[in-house]
């Protein structure tokens, strides 16, 4: 607003100065035209040795009248005035000493009023046809001149208080309505705050629809996380209570075996595993909006060669068909973990074949597949895996802890994870996302 406001007193200004110029130049035209009818109507004197101007040859009625306010004389080279016309009543001041040939316009303060003053320098013929210098001049009342410009400043000052009010108002409600949207996420936020709705329910603009949907995600990943750390504690609870109650037998017992040893140790070490399986599933947070995008080509081809060297007994034999990059946002140990887990079931449970494929599919989206020549696993069997499990063993046997981490990671992601029957006879896991 500031910044307007400077602009119209400057746009103000400068237009004021160009009419003012403009003006004074008119003015100084109209002078030399009267200057030049002057000269029109140059006689000799009775003499002949000197010029003067013949009154009835003027056109100009304003010279004829006295006190009119244009004012005309006629003087000699020696600065005597030999003519003025019948306007004139009082004296004016000399003029300067000009060259012939060059012309004088001022603005003098003569008495209690402004004056126009143009000059002009002239040599003109005798009767002995000798040269001699005369200076035409001509004075002309400002007042009105003055008055009519006092008249257009306050016009246009006026103007322009009017027109930078109203702009200043137009941009104050345009201003007030382009807020209203911002002004709804603040209520939002509030009601977010005192736990009265769990994201933004109301339909946004353009511009600021995807600052709310980024924001529904954020909080969307936080419930989740809440969510998951209270399932993970139920999880815990529960995963522990058998080995606990198997501990606790064993301390009643009078006399441990190695029989009661050997469970004694297999319980503690299945505690252990359902604690880190829970911490792991607590702990992991992800999300799609504010990570860089990373190349999963690179990740499974790093992989890859790390299996290799881990199964080099088996001399597996692992088919590409992806796509030179393929980017998603996902953090890179999220990411490590995901492949990483579906790459070692899929080669631990191969025969000596893996494929691993992708293609793009609507929408910007892409699917991954890996797929073995192994036993595969029965649809009951696929479900316990995509289901949150409640107990380890809810999971079936071989996949373990991994996938259950895994379905818990690839739906912080939003990636759709599915299993099917793979046309190499074993398994074959997909991954549907979004590519950055």
């Amino acid at each position: 607003m500031v910044v307007l406001i400077i602009f119209m007193i400057l746009t103000a200004i400068a237009l004021e100065r160009a009419v003012v110029k403009r003006a004074l130049a008119a003015e100084e035209d109209r002078l030399q035209v009267l200057i030049y009818s002057l000269l029109a109507a140059v006689d000799r004197n009775r003499t002949g040795l000197s010029i003067t101007i013949s009154a009835d040859r003027l056109f100009e009625n304003s010279l004829m009248i006295r006190d009119s306010g244009l004012y005309a004389m006629l003087y000699n080279g020696a600065g005597d005035e030999i003519w003025h016309s019948r306007s004139t009543s009082i004296r004016f001041p000399d003029i300067e000493k000009m060259e012939p040939g060059d012309w004088q316009f001022k603005i003098l303060e003569f008495g209690p009023k402004p004056y126009f003053r143009l000059a002009f320098a002239i040599q003109w013929p005798n009767v002995n046809d000798k040269l001699q210098r005369y200076d035409v001049v001509i004075w002309q009342d400002a007042t009105d001149y003055f008055g009519q410009l006092d008249r257009f400043r306050r016009i246009l000052w006026a103007w322009l208080i009017v027109t930078t009010t109203l702009l200043l108002g137009v941009m104050y409600l345009v201003m007030m309505w382009s807020l209203r949207p911002l002004k709804k996420v603040g209520l939002e936020i509030k009601a977010i705050e005192d736990r009265k709705q769990t994201g933004f329910e109301r339909s946004y603009p353009l511009e600021i629809a995807p600052l709310t949907e980024n924001l529904n995600i954020l909080l969307e990943r936080e419930q989740y996380q809440q969510q998951r750390y209270r399932n993970a504690l139920d999880d815990l609870a529960h995963s522990l209570k058998t080995p606990l109650a198997i501990l606790s037998g064993l301390a009643d017992a009078e006399k441990k075996g190695s029989i009661e040893l050997e469970t004694l140790g297999e319980q503690v070490d299945r505690m252990n595993q359902i604690v880190s399986y829970q911490l792991q599933r607590a702990s992991n947070v992800a999300g799609i909006q504010i990570n860089k995008p990373i190349d999963l080509v690179q990740i499974i081809t790093k992989i890859v060669s790390a299996l290799d060297k881990v199964y080099v007994e088996k001399s597996v034999r692992v088919e590409f068909r992806l796509a030179p990059v393929i980017l998603i946002r996902m953090d890179q140990s999220d990411c490590l973990e995901v492949i990483g887990n579906l790459l070692d079931n899929a080669f631990k449970y191969c025969q000596g074949h893996v494929l691993i494929g992708s293609h793009s599919v609507n929408n910007g989206k892409m699917q991954l597949t890996i797929e073995d020549d192994g036993p595969g696993l029965l649809q009951i069997e696929v479900e316990q895996i995509l289901n949150r499990g409640a107990r380890l063993d809810q999971t079936s046997e071989g996949q373990g802890i991994g996938l259950a981490v895994v379905a818990d990671i690839v739906k912080s992601y939003s990636i759709e994870m599915t299993f099917d029957r793979s046309a190499l006879g074993g398994l074959s896991a997909t991954l549907a996302f979004q590519t950055a």
